[in-house]
């Protein structure tokens, strides 16, 4: 048999060889960020100055990104048809209460009712700020695809330093908040 027959015989095999190999180079490189400590240091945003956030709430303040200047801001947009956000906003507020003047929540709901919101909030017992974004502008700025639950913590020099999509369980939650605040 002559050597180019061989190698043409080889060469569909080389080829996937090859084809396998990179591609078993790449999806190692995918997990790479899903190997880091920190859960919340992830996302677009991480690293980055605030994006900015205006919006009223439903005591008609106007409420910015500049309102939580000098403490960490949790940037939570929400709805109340998500199942995650309704279970989410207990330990949340909870979480409000014990953090004090140290964490500002800011809740964004994505671009529901006002009463609906209103009903939902006394419900749950919810009285960190609840901010209103009816054209969705703010929820689009920070984050041009959809999901919810989403997690924005913006340190006190107005920084992004933890992006989450999805829920947070309450463990993490409080284990993401003495991270980056120390303990209560």
């Amino acid at each position: 048999m002559s050597s180019r027959i061989v190698l043409r015989r080889r060469a569909p095999l080389l080829w996937a060889a090859l084809i396998v190999a990179i591609g078993l180079l790449l999806g190692g490189l995918m997990l790479v960020p899903l190997a880091r400590s920190d859960p919340a240091a992830h996302g677009r945003l991480v690293g980055q100055p605030a994006l900015s956030l205006d919006a009223v709430d439903l005591d008609e303040r106007a409420w910015s990104i500049e309102d939580g200047r000098g403490k960490l801001t949790w940037i939570n947009f929400w709805a109340t048809w998500c199942p995650p956000c309704r279970t989410e906003m207990p330990m949340m507020q909870r979480l409000s209460e014990q953090y004090g003047d140290r964490l500002l929540i800011l809740g964004v709901n994505w671009a529901e009712e006002r009463s609906t919101v209103e009903d939902f909030v006394e419900r749950y017992a919810i009285d960190y700020p609840i901010l209103l974004d009816p054209t969705l502008d703010n929820f689009y700025r920070w984050s041009p695809q959809f999901g919810l639950p989403r997690h924005y913590f913006v340190d006190a020099r107005g920084i992004v330093v933890g992006e989450i999509l999805g829920e947070l369980p309450p463990a993490e939650m409080t284990q993401l908040l003495d991270e980056l605040l120390g303990p209560q």
